[in-house]
């Protein structure tokens, strides 16, 4: 080989790198520029937030206390990522009917902190526990959870029996899920960053058979909580150890507790299919309602025929 010839091919390969770093480095720049992070979760950004903030073991809780002060307590989990608005509905129905309500944002969502830490079962359980000694509220009360806080719920009230009256389910977290490549460090937070929590606002679509029952300004809601730093660290470490774990023995516990359930299920669910947690309906042997014509949330979908379920039942 000539002089010039391992020159020219040495060049070749300078220049092959030099695009291989410039493609590397806008590949590493996807996550900042994609990213809506651009907030810190502080007392003065929540000036503005509706509901009341208490000061847990693991940050600040943003809750709402409503209704009557007299009457029976219902304590409301929501699920993965959605705040605690998505219980609107619920909640008014059941402060017209007289009782009181008390809703709350999980760790890592809606207006609560997000600690840097493992977002698994334990953290969120010992979220309500904390919460509801905060609040001293010293009566048994009814739970509902709703999705991932499905799972939620079963591990409180299988740890504490004697502090729960009545359970309701709403289409909860029964299986787990396969979530390769977001399992594999460093990878997992890139593909995460760059695709998973930019879409999650448009994702909320799939949990709706009808997508004219999506609620009005639902994703710009969503939105609000996607400005502040460690959301998107909070949904990925929720995904590598809850929803990727088998929920299974938070139900069999919730069995143990010999506690009166009402199970609702979405027919047409594609988020959690009820062939998938066919076996909670049968662990928990509970008062079953199957909504026709209903997604991931029929309380939402179908609120004239699950509101009534849920009045009745308690």
């Amino acid at each position: 080989m000539s002089a010039r010839s391992a020159s020219s091919d040495r060049m070749k390969k300078r220049i092959a790198s030099f695009i291989a770093a410039i493609l590397l480095l806008g590949l590493a720049s996807i996550p900042t520029l994609r990213s809506s992070e651009t907030r810190v979760l502080d007392q003065e950004s929540r000036k503005s937030t509706s509901g009341k903030f208490v000061r847990l073991s693991q940050g600040w809780t943003h809750y709402e206390f409503s209704g009557s002060e007299t009457g029976d307590l219902v304590v409301l989990v929501h699920g993965f990522s959605i705040p605690y608005f998505i219980w609107d509905g619920v909640q008014e129905a059941l402060v017209s009917a007289g009782f009181r309500v008390l809703r709350f944002d999980l760790y890592g969502r809606g207006a609560s902190d997000r600690p840097g830490v493992k977002y698994d079962l334990d953290l969120f359980d010992n979220q309500l526990e904390e919460l509801i000694r905060e609040l001293k509220i010293r009566e048994p009360f009814h739970i509902m959870g709703l999705s991932m806080g499905g799972a939620i719920t079963a591990k409180f009230v299988g740890k504490r029996p004697e502090r729960i009256k009545k359970v309701i389910l709403i289409d909860p977290f029964s299986s787990k899920a396969e979530i390769f490549p977001l399992n594999v460090p460093g990878i997992g937070e890139y593909v995460s960053a760059s695709y998973l929590i930019p879409s999650l606002p448009e994702r909320q679509k799939g949990d709706f058979l009808d997508l004219n029952k999506i609620p009005v300004s639902w994703k710009e809601k969503y939105r609000q909580q996607m400005q502040f730093k460690g959301f998107g660290a909070a949904i990925l470490s929720t995904l590598r150890n809850l929803l990727s774990l088998d929920p299974r023995p938070q139900y069999e516990s919730l069995a143990r507790a010999e506690k009166k359930v009402l199970l609702v299920w979405g027919k047409q669910d594609r988020t959690t299919p009820l062939e998938t947690g066919s076996y909670v309906k049968e662990l928990l042997k509970p008062t079953f309602l199957l909504v026709e014509e209903s997604g991931h949330l029929p309380h939402i979908e179908k609120p004239e025929i699950v509101i009534p379920a849920i009045l009745d039942f308690l």
